[in-house]
């Protein structure tokens, strides 16, 4: 039997945790507080997005949370765990892309971190990438 996760409010005192997941058909996410879960959600990608590298995939994954969640994460810390190594490095790195830019810039003002968290021990996010669109 599976145990089906209560949803609970959050708590503005405590930073906000955000797991996300891409796959080539959808973005997923979950935010979290205290590893209890507040919100899901999911995604499907359109055709001309299912082209792109799982890099960008995984970029669109975290801007659709954030833009997702807004009223929540604006003004308090998030922490963003994702399965792609590269993105941890993202507000450092030399982003060549336009398109990358534009991503990159609707994270602007919010104060996050991302972390990276192996792909096999972020299960809750990679179970929604199961579900069928």
């Amino acid at each position: 039997m599976v145990d089906i996760p209560l949803l609970t409010m959050p708590n503005f005192q405590l930073p906000f945790e955000i797991e996300t997941n891409a796959s080539g058909m959808a973005v997923d996410a979950i935010l979290m507080q205290s590893r209890k879960p507040l919100a899901f959600f999911s995604q499907a990608l359109s055709e001309r997005a299912r082209r792109k590298s799982v890099y960008e995939w995984e970029l669109m994954a975290i801007v659709f949370a954030v833009q997702k969640w807004r009223q929540h994460l604006m003004g308090h810390p998030v922490i963003i765990k994702i399965d792609q190594r590269s993105l941890k490095y993202l507000l450092e790195q030399r982003v060549l892309v336009g398109e990358q830019q534009k991503w990159v810039s609707k994270l602007l003002g919010y104060d996050f971190e991302v972390q990276y968290k192996l792909g096999k021990d972020n299960r809750v996010a990679d179970e929604l990438s199961i579900v069928e669109f």
